[in-house]
């Protein structure tokens, strides 16, 4: 037999008698059959955006508490005039201020400085008074005021005198001869009047009736009882019981030449604050003007481009307001 036979019957022998007189050799294990595991990716969380900051809270003000058990508001600063956009007004806007001016229109001829005689005598004398009236635009911007000073006075020895446009009334904060203010109100008792002078101009009359308000024993009135350009009497009567009586009439002529008044207007020497027959002559940027008292003078030196300013808008409107303009 050849040899690759003899070593087929050798093995086939071999296993044939293990397969008979052996055991047969321990089955090895099945292989573990590990389930195929899904994997599933996870999604990748998005990156962190940072959460929208929210705008801090308005830090509103500290209410003040009061006595009463309530609150209000903490006070603001006042608003800047609207005129300026600089200094604070203490009063009101710019139209209200042309308001009050407009309403003393009138009044205004007491401009200037006068000479005052007292029909009652003090001591062996009549006494003697040198008032002198001037505007005030810059104490109360938004509030002017027409302002009397007579030192030498036995009743009023400073007088602040203006139009309330809420109230449609005249009000006079009046200083006597010991210090003590008071405070009076009131209107026109006879309306304003102009005529033809002897001096064949116009001239303006009227009554200017105030009261003290309050209810003091010894309450206030004066008259301020415009004549002519030239001359009115300061009328002082005093309460006594339920009427006032007269205490003494203080008349008063106008010192230097005439203040008189054109039938139209003041043509180029019209004041550039007050609108009234200008005496003294300003400048601003080479260009003159006219102020009617020392008081707009003053006011028109502090603050000269505000002024001219509005002075130049009002005559363009007077121009633009003519027929055939």
């Amino acid at each position: 037999m050849g040899t690759r036979l003899l070593r087929a019957i050798v093995v086939t022998g071999l296993w044939g008698g293990m397969g008979c007189g052996f055991p047969p050799p321990p089955a090895l294990p099945a292989p573990a059959v590990v389930a195929p595991v899904a994997v599933t990716a996870a999604p990748m969380a998005p990156a962190a955006v940072p959460a929208p900051v929210a705008p801090p809270a308005e830090v509103l003000p500290l209410p003040t508490i009061s006595l009463g058990g309530g609150t209000k508001p903490e006070k603001k600063a006042p608003a800047a005039d609207t005129d300026s956009g600089a200094k604070p007004s203490t009063a009101g806007s710019v139209e209200h201020r042309k308001q009050v001016v407009a309403a003393m229109d009138a009044i205004q001829i007491v401009l200037g400085s006068w000479r005052g005689t007292t029909n009652k005598e003090v001591g062996d004398f009549k006494a003697l008074e040198a008032p002198n009236w001037v505007w005030d635009f810059r104490s109360e911007r938004g509030q002017p005021a027409l302002v009397m000073k007579s030192e030498k006075s036995q009743y009023v020895t400073q007088a602040r005198l203006t139009y309330l446009t809420d109230q449609q009334v005249f009000r006079m904060i009046a200083t006597d001869k010991d210090g003590q203010t008071r405070t009076l109100e009131g209107n026109f008792s006879s309306p304003v009047e102009e005529f033809e002078g002897d001096d064949r101009r116009v001239h303006r009359k009227f009554k200017l009736l105030l009261t003290e308000v309050g209810d003091a024993k010894d309450a206030l009135q004066l008259t301020l009882n415009q004549q002519d350009n030239n001359r009115y009497l300061f009328e002082v009567e005093r309460k006594r019981g339920n009427r006032f009586m007269r205490v003494d009439t203080v008349g008063t002529q106008r010192e230097g030449s005439s203040f008189a008044l054109n039938d139209t207007d003041y043509k180029d020497r019209t004041c550039v604050i007050s609108g009234g027959l200008g005496t003294t002559q300003v400048s601003f940027n080479g260009k003159s003007y006219w102020v009617c008292c020392s008081g707009c003078q003053a006011a028109f030196d502090e603050e000269p481009a505000r002024w001219v300013a509005e002075f130049e808008a009002k005559q363009k409107e007077k121009a633009q307001a003519q027929p055939g303009s």
